[in-house]
């Protein structure tokens, strides 16, 4: 007696399709040069809290946190849709 398969849930499906737009844009090494060009545009290399300590500006600190955050989760999902693309050639 063998377990069929369940089909994808529509939301993994999308998350899929959009690793791979991401892998599309972001893998090639036009892709990597505007990645690092937006990543020195938004600072996200620099620490969060900028200025004198006690002075920081907690607005700019949610800000700069904000651009990290994107930029984590590109590189996250960019490091998984290759996993998946290396995975299915094999």
């Amino acid at each position: 007696m063998s377990k069929s398969l369940s089909p994808t849930p529509p939301a993994v499906q999308r998350a899929r399709e959009s690793r791979c737009l991401i892998l599309r844009v972001f893998g090639t090494p036009e892709g990597q040069s505007l990645l690092r060009f937006l990543e020195d545009r938004f600072e996200t290399r620099l620490p969060v809290f900028q200025g004198r300590a006690g002075q920081y500006d907690p607005l700019d600190a949610m800000r700069r946190d904000a651009y990290r955050e994107v930029f984590l989760y590109i590189h996250h999902q960019l490091e998984l849709a290759r996993q998946e693309a290396s995975s299915s050639q094999t």
